[in-house]
């Protein structure tokens, strides 16, 4: 067990919740109820030192007052009502694709432009790649992880099913999870064709999400609406930086993947808005903001990473 494991199950032992056996190939966790043993959420094993027991205590309020947690420690039910049991309201049409709204009414993202000179480089699948220029495009690969022979992100897209069935508010809510699901699931299919195009050792190399974000608690769904909102978000700025690419497969697959990660934003602000109808929600959210927003910047990286020129200089960003 890591370090950074038995912090985290030292901080959720103090609020009666503990850890369930490692899932997905050991990188993620689902957090149960110490008395009940129902699932309140999940939690990945790459969060920095320190942080489990941070989180934890910021938000001892939280689980005090049951809006973490377990209801059982309060005096309410274990279970939540399963969806099937309300009364069966007419259903609206299903908003999916969320993207397609966002772009009717005009570019809902900043046009992305080189403000130094370099040189143009095109290379296509097939073609000798420069050592350097490889490199670094496997690892910026890497930090994505959307392959289906990433054994890691198939198991963090158990994880969202996992989510979507313990909490989800809706019959509705949990039908734009499992919409979210596929597009990544096609996204994972367009990036091993090209992992195995440039690199088919690559193409079936296990890569565990490296960043933090991705590992953070989820012990709510306003926790989940954030990830989507923030997370996504940040993919669809990746995915709009490789318009431009010099390595043309990229460039080829990058409007899709950037208006389907636009959608999965939308998708996490639907949730927010409503959450957010009603004052017990905003409290929520507001304090939930403080976990997330920081986080999302930190995907961006560093200005001054040693890499980032050379990234510049080859085309591939």
């Amino acid at each position: 067990m890591s370090d950074i494991v038995a912090e985290i199950r030292a901080a959720y032992a103090r609020v009666g919740v503990r850890l369930d056996q490692p899932a997905t190939y050991g990188t993620y966790y689902r957090l149960l109820c110490s008395a009940c043993g129902r699932m309140v959420g999940n939690v990945g094993d790459r969060l920095l030192p320190g942080m489990a027991a941070a989180l934890v205590e910021g938000q001892a309020d939280l689980y005090a007052t049951g809006q973490l947690g377990c209801g059982c420690r309060h005096g309410g039910s274990a279970a939540r009502p399963a969806a099937g049991d309300a009364p069966a309201a007419p259903r609206a049409a299903s908003p999916w694709p969320l993207w397609r709204k966002a772009y009717a009414e005009g570019d809902p993202l900043p046009r992305l432009e080189c403000q130094v000179s370099r040189p143009r480089y095109e290379f296509d699948e097939g073609d000798v790649l420069p050592a350097e220029y490889k490199g670094l495009l496997l690892k910026m690969l890497r930090h994505e992880g959307e392959r289906a022979g990433n054994k890691s992100f198939l198991g963090f897209m158990a994880t969202c099913l996992d989510l979507a069935e313990a909490i989800f508010p809706t019959r509705e809510a949990r039908l734009l999870k499992a919409e979210y699901l596929a597009e990544e699931l096609k996204h994972a299919i367009m990036f091993h064709r090209l992992a195995v195009g440039l690199d088919p050792d690559f193409a079936l190399l296990d890569v565990p999400y490296a960043h933090y974000a991705f590992h953070l608690p989820r012990e709510t769904w306003a926790d989940d609406a954030f990830f989507h909102f923030f997370v996504d978000l940040n993919g669809a700025f990746h995915a709009r930086d490789w318009r431009e690419s010099s390595y043309v497969p990229l460039a080829m697959m990058s409007a899709t993947v950037e208006r389907d990660e636009l959608g999965h934003s939308e998708m996490g602000y639907l949730f927010l808005a409503e959450i957010c109808a009603e004052a017990r929600g905003r409290a929520l959210a507001q304090r939930l903001l403080a976990k997330w927003y920081p986080a999302a910047l930190d995907m961006f990286g560093r200005s001054d990473s040693p890499n980032v020129p050379k990234f510049i200089h080859w085309g591939l960003k």
